[in-house]
């Protein structure tokens, strides 16, 4: 599962929140990097220095080891504690730590951050500090879920989009070179009638040339990414006047590419 960009941020808000609820001397976080580190940062409290941009290894500390287990840690004595290895513990005698308690934020089963609440002073890492500590990883997890499911849900709305608009323009390129091919005028202007229907009001509102129907035929197909020997052969024309066609509409439309005279032509209304 992809987790959402702004978790450092969202880490910043939960320290502050988790410090301010609890009255711990340090609230901090790591998230948990590809290597399976943990990056420290997002401090809520003073630090000392010792501990910002310390990576600390899988499974050693006691952090290493609540991502490692995937489940919550408490010492109130950290540098008596037989539960955790011992390898950072200049950097907690650093920042003067003396009880702490760590929590995983977990998200599809894998450990994406942790939580920490520490005290400087011989208080201990009680049951409700754990609790709330807890607490704000579950409200975490969840933000960082749904955060997901939302983006997913927007990406694929507007993949569906792309895809239904690509349609579109297919069906009006289709409409029109079929409108061509009839012989009843009044058959024709029933199947251009329909491809107009297709379009959706312009929002340039430059003033353009009139193109003729010839023209609006050409830039359609063109605008399926069709080659001109292609569009000439929908089209049933010789390729050296559907050349002259494309030419004329981008005077007209005063584009210099035939993709910047498709362009132009949606902004007006001109094409789907």
């Amino acid at each position: 599962m992809m987790i959402a960009n702004d978790l450092a941020h969202r880490l910043d808000r939960t320290t502050e929140r988790v410090r301010k609820q609890t009255g711990v001397s340090l609230a901090f976080a790591g998230f948990v990097t590809h290597a399976n580190g943990l990056a420290l940062g997002n401090f809520a409290g003073p630090t000392l220095g010792a501990l910002p941009g310390v990576v600390l290894r899988y499974d050693e500390g006691l952090g290493g080891r609540a991502v490692a287990s995937r489940r919550p840690i408490a010492v109130n004595d950290y540098f008596s504690s037989d539960q955790i290895t011992h390898r950072y513990d200049l950097i907690i005698r650093a920042e003067s730590i003396r009880s702490i308690a760590a929590v995983p934020v977990v998200v599809d089963r894998k450990p994406v951050a942790l939580l920490y609440t520490a005290f400087r002073t011989d208080e201990i890492v009680g049951v409700r500090i754990q609790d709330s500590l807890k607490d704000e990883a579950r409200a975490l997890e969840q933000e960082l879920v749904t955060a997901h499911a939302l983006r997913g849900s927007h990406e694929e709305l507007h993949a569906d989009l792309g895809s239904l608009r690509g349609r579109v323009r297919e069906a009006y390129s289709e409409l029109r070179t079929l409108g061509r091919s009839v012989a009843d005028p009044e058959a024709e202007r029933a199947i251009r009638d329909i491809a107009q229907r297709l379009i959706e009001p312009g929002t340039d509102t430059q003033p353009l040339g009139s193109l003729t129907g010839r023209e609006l035929d050409v830039l359609a197909l063109a605008s399926s990414g069709l080659p001109n020997k292609t569009i000439a052969d929908r089209l049933g024309l010789t390729l050296h006047t559907v050349k002259g066609y494309m030419k004329s509409a981008m005077s007209k439309l005063q584009a210099t590419t035939r993709v910047e005279a498709v362009v132009i032509a949606r902004r007006a209304g001109l094409l789907p």
